[in-house]
């Protein structure tokens, strides 16, 4: 029997679709983490297994009790999956305080989309783009109404992440050594407006895009390069698109790694036999699937090379950093929207403290 999967409406998931091991319930980005939060509360969980974005919310969950350690498989199952095939940082990702929580699926970063015809960037390899020049680059692109120079997200669901490539490259940082807010120095301050000022170079509506709107507009043609993720690579490249569009890096993209979970709230049989049904699926040729999808492997064989799609050749590598896990950020975008200053807008982007690693 198939195993029920909450995931989110990622496209790199889409590799999971069909396989005879996962029976997927998928559902929108802006709403699974309150779907993540009942499933994990009720009574009894009803799903086998849920997908979490690695660092960013195994603490907090594995803290509260909510997911079981992974323990308990059987010798054979262990063996079939070759955990230490994994790259060391994917490793500790998907451990917490000592203990094996996650089975890792693929890496999703910060990557620019552009398209080389009309933004000055190389058409072959993988350029490094600084933040400090996006200005440049977009106001040369930009070709109102027809074509915009870039896009943003403003969803607060994934504003504060786009906007931590600005804040690291100008210097700032998200912690101080006491681990308390320390992004709305000076430093963090001059990040946010560089990146509010970026707006003047999008589409009227920018401020509602989440990461469908950002695949719809490079599809459309309608902007010359935004930001997403390597998991959202699958319909940004997909057969209507635009033209063939190149990827570029940020000095410092942000980085989490998908991974498959078990909710503490199933009981113990059914979770070992999840747990071994998982072990023994999340094999090679999965892997390589997802790639397809995502572009970034969990495994060291993946990282050097070039990932080689039918509809465009593309290539990625991943200089990423990870936001520290103690806290939980949530966006306040009213800068971006117009309706308050970046000054009163940088003190509101921090909720609560979480169960440090």
């Amino acid at each position: 029997m198939a195993l029920p999967l909450l995931a989110p409406d990622d496209p790199a998931l889409a590799a999971l679709q069909g396989h005879p091991a996962f029976a997927l319930e998928i559902i929108p980005w802006a709403d699974y983490r309150a779907r993540l939060d009942a499933t994990l509360a009720a009574p009894a969980s009803p799903f086998a297994a849920v997908c979490i974005p690695g660092h960013v919310w195994l603490p907090e969950l594995a803290a509260a009790g909510q997911l079981a350690p992974l323990q308990g498989a059987d010798p054979s199952a262990l063996a079939a999956y070759n955990r230490d095939d994994l790259l060391p940082l994917v490793q500790t990702e998907a451990h917490f305080q000592g203990t094996w929580y996650l089975l890792p699926l693929f890496s999703d970063g910060h990557l620019i989309f552009y398209d080389p015809a009309v933004v000055n960037l190389p058409a072959e390899g993988v350029p490094t783009v600084s933040t400090l020049h996006l200005h440049e680059l977009a106001a040369a692109a930009h070709r109102p109404p027809g074509r915009y120079g870039l896009a943003l997200k403003a969803h607060p669901s994934e504003i504060f992440l786009d906007f931590l490539p600005f804040l690291w490259e100008g210097g700032a940082e998200l912690l101080d050594a006491d681990e308390q807010p320390a992004f709305h120095s000076s430093a963090g301050i001059a990040a946010l407006e560089r990146y509010c000022a970026l707006r003047e170079f999008c589409p009227t509506d920018t401020h509602t895009y989440g990461n469908a709107e950002i695949a719809s507009a490079l599809q459309n043609g309608l902007v010359a390069m935004a930001t997403s993720w390597g998991g959202q690579a699958a319909p940004i490249f997909g057969e209507r698109a635009h033209g063939a569009y190149q990827v570029g890096v940020f000095p410092h993209p942000w980085n989490a790694t998908w991974s498959i979970a078990l909710p503490a709230n199933l009981p113990a049989g059914r979770r070992r036999e999840t747990l071994n049904t998982l072990l023994r699926s999340l094999d090679s040729t999965l892997d390589q699937q997802i790639t397809r999808f995502a572009g970034s492997r969990c495994v060291p064989a993946a990282t050097a090379q070039s990932i080689k799609r039918a509809s465009s050749g593309w290539r990625l590598r991943k200089p990423c950093w990870n936001a520290p896990p103690c806290c939980r950020f949530v966006p306040k975008p009213g800068a971006f929207w117009g309706r308050s200053t970046v000054r009163s807008t940088l003190p509101l982007w921090i909720s609560k403290r979480l169960p440090r690693r």
